[in-house]
């Protein structure tokens, strides 16, 4: 529990400690979709691989949310960070070993990124209260929140740029020092903590799960969460190579097109700060989520770059008002007792569904075609969004978020 108020100064050297941190992680899942892609010209050994990334949570991600219970979430952050180092040391021996041996290391690796992003990502949200004053929780969440989109987005473009100018190990390289300055920035930034036995800890998670059963609007929210959070795995494992071959786009071009996920998606979350007091918040995020869903559904279809790179900002601007607006939601619904593990329910969600999206995507496009990959998803995605629309009236109805009972 936090005992004094942090230093004014601790929040921002946070956040940068936080951005540092998601672009050497995202620089290791593109690394791995990449090589995937560049070195075995396999979509499902890229989306297996990008599910490794994400997929432990599911297991994992109870015990983190435990573990920041019992000892400081920052601690665990420090420590869980070193699985990321052993990922990026099994890229580098691959690329050093025999073909038939690259892709299990390319596995490997993907598996303990994903042991990494399973403590660090929850961790990273539960160390956040200890340096903002509890009124000031909700603009930090969404300050952190960009944090993630804009270390997703810049991860891509400067994977590609590096990978270019001096070569794979480079990339590693630059992925290693990001998560040294990262930690390096962390270290000075304590604070009290007073850990709760295990007992406790999980009898919390069941109350925090009963709480979430309660509230409609939480269930919908965390509901639309995953429905939204499906257009992550196509985009990532099969987005390169509609830019590379669909698109003809260099390797430079290409890390600049995915790029435009992230900027888009950081246009879409302030587009939701100025929209979120205007009224129909419900149906706004329904259709927002629902037209992300149509976009991509298109990128398979647009040959012209200049029409795809519009589709590719519009689907992306449109995830980005829909999922902060269920962050959002979530923050405003949430009672102060239950809220850090609710939102840690969100991160596994943003982990867990990801990667069945990405094996999913990944699978589908090296049994039918990328293109067809992606078609099928925009209307799993679409057609969710269309039984939410009729089943949860009372979301589809809300105007407000202060509205909620």
């Amino acid at each position: 529990m936090q005992k004094t108020a942090p230093p004014r100064q601790h929040l921002p050297i946070y956040l940068l400690s936080c951005l540092l941190a998601f672009i050497g992680g995202h620089i290791i899942n593109y690394s791995i979709i990449f090589l995937a892609l560049e070195r075995f010209n396999s979509h499902a050994l890229a989306g297996i691989g990008y599910g490794l990334c994400f997929g432990p949570p599911l297991i994992l991600g109870w015990i983190a949310g435990v573990y920041c219970d019992r000892y400081s979430p920052r601690r665990v952050i420090l420590i869980a960070q070193n699985s990321y180092f052993v990922s990026l040391i099994l890229l580098y021996t691959g690329t050093l070993a025999a073909t038939e041996y690259q892709p299990h290391l390319l596995l490997l690796a993907a598996f303990f990124s994903g042991i990494g992003w399973s403590f660090v990502a929850p961790a990273r949200f539960a160390t956040l209260p200890f340096y903002v004053s509890p009124e000031k929780l909700t603009g930090a969440s969404i300050g952190l929140n960009l944090m993630v989109m804009t270390g997703f987005g810049l991860a891509p473009m400067i994977l590609k740029q590096v990978e270019f100018q001096f070569g794979w190990n480079s990339v590693f390289l630059t992925s290693a020092l990001l998560f040294a300055f990262s930690g390096a920035l962390l270290l000075p930034l304590r604070f009290e903590f007073t850990g709760k036995p295990a007992e406790k800890a999980l009898n919390e998670i069941k109350a925090s799960l009963l709480f979430v059963k309660k509230s409609s609007f939480l269930k919908a929210l965390l509901l639309l969460a995953s429905i939204t959070y499906l257009l992550m795995g196509p985009m990532q494992v099969v987005l390169p190579s509609i830019a590379e071959k669909h698109l003809q786009l260099s390797p430079v071009a290409q890390g600049n097109y995915l790029s435009l996920i992230a900027f888009s998606l950081i246009v879409g979350g302030i587009t939701a700060m100025w929209m979120k007091n205007k009224g129909r918040i419900g149906q706004f995020t329904l259709l927002s989520i629902a037209l992300a869903g149509v976009g991509i559904g298109n990128l398979s279809i647009e040959h012209e770059l200049s029409l795809s790179v519009l589709t590719l900002i519009v689907a992306g601007l449109c995830g980005g008002i829909g999922i902060s607006f269920i962050v959002a939601g979530l923050q405003a619904y949430s009672s102060v007792t239950h809220r850090g593990r609710i939102m840690s329910f969100y991160s596994m969600i943003s982990q867990i569904i990801p990667a069945a999206s990405g094996i999913g995507a990944g699978i589908l496009a090296q049994v039918f075609t990328p293109m067809m990959a992606l078609q099928i998803f925009s209307g799993l995605i679409v057609s969710s969004v269309v039984l939410c629309w009729f089943f949860m009236p009372h979301f589809r109805k809300l105007e407000r978020f202060s509205d909620a009972i």
